[in-house]
């Protein structure tokens, strides 16, 4: 193509094929889209319906989820509380029962109306007290750590009325260990849990010099030599029940 002045216009711009041309169905001047491009829009469209649903979905089932979840700790909580009432409650009946027997057997088998007071086997009660005698004979150190092996101590008499229980109890018996010693130069009476000895409720024998644990004899207290050997008596609290 010449201009004016004959000079060749060079048309130099690429010519725009068809498949350049943007996509427009039902138009003369474009093309239609190809078959691939309506497919992927297609897809793209159903793409975002079914995520826009799936968030719906997962929306809904989290809220479902948590009104269980919520029911079921309500529902544990309560069963909880009915389980515990249901022990607790057993538990009552139990002790009730327990304590009837425990109480009438030993209200119609003891002197004393020992009521609901329980003590190991082959240990006897006495008020508020257990005692076990020993068939063996050991020095007194001896006889204290048996005791406290036993979860007792040696016997410690407090009064006028326990005296003559064990007494009764011992009759037969010459001698034997009390939770009593006394030491020098202070000759102090001290029982074994720590309070002092008072001589004026028993009949006592006036101590040894020296160091001297206290001993029962039939119808007195009195001190002798820590060495020799001797039964004993443990005694330890009753289970009230």
């Amino acid at each position: 193509m010449e201009d004016e002045e004959g000079y060749t216009e060079l048309n130099l711009r690429p010519k725009m094929t068809s498949s350049d041309q943007p996509c427009q169905p039902g138009t003369q001047d474009h093309p239609q889209c190809p078959h691939w491009h309506r497919l992927a829009a297609g897809l793209g469209a159903a793409g975002i319906l079914i995520l826009l649903g799936a968030v719906i979905v997962m929306g809904v089932w989290v809220s479902q989820l948590k009104g269980h979840l919520n029911s079921l700790e309500n529902n544990s909580t309560w069963e909880r509380t009915i389980h515990q009432s249901n022990f607790s409650t057993g538990l009552k009946d139990f002790h009730f029962h327990l304590k009837q027997f425990v109480c009438e057997s030993s209200h119609n088998n003891s002197t004393e109306g020992a009521g609901c007071k329980l003590c190991p086997p082959n240990w006897l009660l006495h008020r508020d007290k257990c005692y076990w005698v020993s068939k063996e004979k050991n020095p007194w150190d001896k006889s204290r750590d048996d005791c406290s092996r036993r979860s007792s101590r040696l016997l410690v008499i407090r009064d006028q009325d326990e005296m003559t229980f064990i007494q009764n109890t011992t009759r037969d018996t010459n001698q034997i260990w009390l939770g009593l010693t006394v030491t020098s130069p202070a000759r102090k009476w001290t029982w074994v849990d720590g309070s002092l000895f008072n001589p004026t409720l028993f009949n006592v024998q006036d101590p040894a010099e020296g160091n001297s644990c206290g001993m029962i004899k039939p119808d007195e207290i009195y001190f002798e030599t820590c060495t020799i050997v001797s039964k004993w008596i443990c005694e330890k609290y009753a289970l009230q029940i």
